[in-house]
């Protein structure tokens, strides 16, 4: 996997797969760490874990993922760009995933690429790297 940028975005499903011990997860992080490349996530991403957390009574595990790692806001900027970007893929016919427009759109903004298993709606992303997940 060729990766041309320093810095990336982790989807929730990477996520979820690293808070449940999962060694796929862990060691593509690690890799990322390894090559001194910085990993983060979206607010977005935070709100979709504890979605989930809240149903199994796991937040704390949330709380303290999200003090770990850099947690990048939706901004008035991004707000606006990915306004720009749904229009524009609806004027293709294609449909995305607010919550993936939203996490994509953050990222690209931020200079991130994004590593999912979800390529199907980050690739639709103008100007986006995403990088594969696969457990």
């Amino acid at each position: 996997m060729e990766i041309t940028s320093k810095r990336v975005i982790l989807d929730t499903d990477i996520l979820i797969d690293f808070l449940r011990g999962r060694e796929s997860a862990i060691k593509f992080i690690k890799s990322f760490v390894e090559s001194g490349i910085d990993v983060g996530t979206t607010v977005i991403n935070i709100f979709e874990l504890s979605w989930g957390a809240y149903k199994i009574r796991r937040l704390r595990d949330v709380e303290e993922l999200s003090a770990a790692i850099v947690v990048l806001a939706l901004t008035f900027k991004e707000a606006i760009k990915a306004g720009e970007e749904m229009a524009y893929l609806a004027s293709l016919g294609l449909i995305i995933d607010v919550r993936d427009l939203l996490i994509g759109i953050i990222a690209r903004e931020n200079n991130y690429a994004v590593a999912t298993g979800n390529i199907k709606d980050f690739n639709r992303i103008r100007g986006l790297e995403v990088i594969v997940y696969k457990r």
